[in-house]
């Protein structure tokens, strides 16, 4: 109970609720006292008992004033219950004094005594309800010391009179226990609201503090890109100018243009940066775990940074390894080549190591890439994944980059499932590695190594595009046709369902996803699965392209099976696709993983 955070918050309000009363109640005992022994005083039944009676009443009142000055003084010398469970000792030796002592009465040849003695307990009782009512513990270590001691005794007398009496008694006494259980009751609603009431407040609080710190974070994150997008601009704006310039030479114009084309990729590179983490941020990044061997992985983003690595004198080493893993071959590749890109930038000598440890692992095991660069001192290792955040380049210059690799390589991590570990010290090198887990060598579909060219997946397969702008469709038919595949490009889903009527059966369908009539890519792949499904036919593979991030359909349509990409997209990033869903596709038989009309979410937002 003492758990609880109510009961706590209760023990807390009970304290100054029970201990607000003393005073009176002292006050108020002493004078039961005077008037107890005044009634008696005339005649005392067993003198030596009654002194001794009423003097440990005496004492108790006493010792109770006395406990209240305790807590006066040190309230936080004790802990809320402890202080709680001392009241109730107090109101046990406290009234169980006056409530013994009706016994004198019993003794006394005056007839009249019991019923003066039990209207001072009632009394008493009543004041114990409104000052003890709110706690349990504190109300029965009072009401029955006070209380069953007369109502025994008026039993005894068997009088009709006493009995009577100790009827009226007995009704008080339960009467009185069931409102201090509404009381209790009402008490711990009351306490219940205030907590909830004080909980919204600081979650309200907490919540204004992660928006504020988000507002920041946000103008941090637009300041910065607005300086990085704004300078190879105003760079390709002064070059541009320049050409335009009749007296140079023309060895200087190619230099110009040289220039200008290098500004343009660096601005390309940063823009796709950005919409990277954009995607992350949204959540329509999709992931497929596929099995395949891991040495093709190595090899392909390698092959992409040994020759930048040999420019500055390093030695890119890549391990061995015959392993097959269990993951997202396209979101890795983003992975490992963010975090060689910035090992190479930052590495002046020695070496780069990529490789795998199972790091004593029965399952599965870490992918590690280790550099001899500058390190990352102890006070920058967690600020180095804030966007636009460099250690070694307060000058922003962008050909080191632009601080938004290692932002993007941990939110990857995340959504993989894993958690990104890093090793770091100035002048030691870095070492970044997370866990992915092992797969199973029979369940390879494809090599991660086959070229787009070399590659004939796409031959002969029949793919239907749904798109409502004319040069997009020609774009595509032009490019699909190319590949190998038999194309039929249709505007609306009216004259896609026309084509499957006609006999045209797709192994694919390609769907743009704001379509004209204010019909969604989405509607129209449903109808297309439908009429394929009434047709006889199997499931299809379908594809959604897209440049909208910020709709909230996006990411439900992953957990319906429909694949999205997100303009801009590549030839190869869209053959790649359309490869890895194919291979999928064979590989289940071609029925889905899930239910019938769906398919697995597929992880196709990796820049090719």
């Amino acid at each position: 109970m003492r758990a609880d955070p109510i009961q706590r918050a209760i023990d807390d309000d009970l304290v100054p609720v029970l201990y607000a009363q003393d005073p009176i109640a002292f006050v108020s005992h002493w004078f039961s006292i005077v008037v107890l022994v005044a009634i008696y005083w005339p005649d005392i039944p067993s003198p030596h008992l009654f002194a001794l009676c009423f003097g440990f009443y005496g004492v108790a009142n006493c010792a109770g004033l006395a406990l209240w000055l305790c807590n006066r003084r040190w309230p936080t010398g004790l802990s809320p219950r402890a202080w709680i469970n001392l009241h109730a000792l107090r109101g046990m030796l406290l009234y169980s004094a006056p409530g013994a002592a009706i016994w004198f009465a019993f003794q006394s040849p005056h007839t009249d005594l019991p019923l003066l003695h039990t209207v001072m307990l009632v009394t008493l009782a009543a004041g114990v309800f409104m000052s003890n009512g709110f706690d349990f513990l504190n109300f029965v270590t009072a009401i029955p010391f006070l209380l069953l001691p007369s109502i025994a005794l008026h039993f005894s007398v068997h009088t009709f009179d006493r009995t009577i009496l100790a009827i009226v008694l007995a009704f008080f006494f339960c009467a009185i226990n069931v409102y201090a259980l509404s009381y209790r009751k009402l008490f711990r609603r009351v306490v219940e609201a205030r907590v909830d009431q004080q909980y919204l407040a600081e979650s309200l609080a907490a919540q204004k503090l992660v928006a504020e710190e988000a507002s920041l974070a946000k103008t941090r994150f637009f300041a910065a890109a607005s300086h990085d997008l704004r300078q190879p601009l105003h760079a390709i704006g002064l070059l541009a100018a320049s050409l335009n310039d009749g007296t140079v030479a023309p060895a200087q114009h190619a230099k110009t243009a040289d220039h200008i084309v290098r500004n343009v990729e660096a601005l390309n590179q940063l823009f796709n940066q950005v919409l990277d983490l954009a995607r992350l941020e949204s959540g329509v990044t999709q992931v497929i775990r596929l099995h395949f061997r891991l040495a093709e992985l190595f090899e392909r983003v390698g092959s992409q940074y040994r020759p930048q690595a040999a420019a500055k004198g390093l030695a890119l080493r890549i391990a061995p390894t015959t392993v097959v893993v269990h993951d997202d071959p396209v979101l890795l590749e983003r992975v490992l080549s963010n975090l060689l890109s910035n090992a190479v930038r930052y590495t002046e000598e020695g070496a780069i190591w990529l490789g795998y440890r199972r790091a004593g692992r029965r399952s599965g095991g870490y992918i590690e890439v280790r550099d001899s660069g500058i390190g990352i001192p102890l006070t920058e290792q967690e600020r180095i994944f804030e966007e636009f955040y460099q250690v070694a380049n307060p000058q922003r210059d962008a050909r080191q980059g632009h601080g938004l690799g290692l932002p993007t390589v941990r939110r990857l991590v995340e959504l993989l499932g894993g958690e990104l570990q890093m090793n770091s010290a100035p002048g030691r090198g870095s070492t970044f590695r997370f866990l992915v887990q092992a797969g199973d060598p029979a369940r390879i579909v494809s090599s991660l190594g086959d070229t787009v060219a070399s590659s004939s997946t796409t031959e002969g397969r029949r793919v239907l595009c749904i798109d409502d702008d004319p040069s997009i469709l020609e774009g595509l038919s032009a490019l699909l046709g190319r590949w190998g595949c038999v194309v039929r490009g249709v505007p609306d889903e009216i004259q896609a369902l026309q084509a499957i009527d006609e006999g045209f059966v797709p192994d694919a369908v390609l769907c743009d996803y704001q379509l004209a009539n204010h019909r969604t890519g989405a509607e129209a792949l449903f109808a297309v699965r439908d009429a394929l499904r009434h047709a006889g036919h199997g499931e299809v593979v379908t594809l959604l392209i897209t440049g909208d991030m910020a709709s909230p359909d996006l990411e439900a349509l992953s957990a319906k099976g429909i694949p999205v990409l997100h303009k801009p997209v590549t030839p190869a990033r869209l053959r790649r696709t359309l490869e890895s869903l194919w291979q999928q596709h064979t590989a289940k038989g071609g029925e889905s993983s899930t239910d019938a009309g769906t398919q697995p979410p597929v992880a196709i937002d990796g820049q090719r």
